[in-house]
């Protein structure tokens, strides 16, 4: 897949913050719903007025650039940026993100970043969304 091509899309007029999508996306990843691990976040930044943040699967791949144990590529099949398992949890990939879509999490003991990898293709998040508030 051509980088950069398939990306969730967002349209915050739709969305009614129910959080569905990042319900899913914890329980798809890491097989219970934990509201601070997940690869998109609802934010309501003013009354009744909803925005999602989720990675753009940018094509300069901003985020792998300071990784020190070059840890984040591209997956071949989805194209999304993805972050390995020998990720050492120093979130500097975090830190390096423009619009703030990789989430330091702490799983089974062990600190890791966590973004979105499209669900390997076909994102639960967009599947769920009972507004259409998410595409790709």
């Amino acid at each position: 897949m051509k980088p950069g091509v398939i990306k969730v899309k967002v349209n915050p007029d739709q969305c009614q913050g129910c959080r569905a999508c990042e319900s899913v996306c914890s329980l798809f990843h890491l097989g219970q719903v934990m509201p601070d691990a997940t690869g998109i976040r609802i934010s309501e930044p003013s009354l009744g007025h909803f925005e999602q943040t989720v990675c753009q699967q940018c094509i300069d791949m901003v985020c792998a650039e300071p990784c020190p144990v070059d840890t984040i590529s591209r997956d071949a099949y989805s194209g999304a940026v993805v972050i390995g398992e020998n990720c050492i949890g120093c979130g500097k990939c975090a830190e390096a993100c423009p619009i703030g879509a990789i989430s330091m999490i702490t799983t089974d003991g062990k600190k890791m970043a966590f973004k979105c990898d499209l669900c390997g293709g076909l994102p639960e998040c967009v599947k769920i969304c009972p507004r259409e508030a998410l595409g790709w």
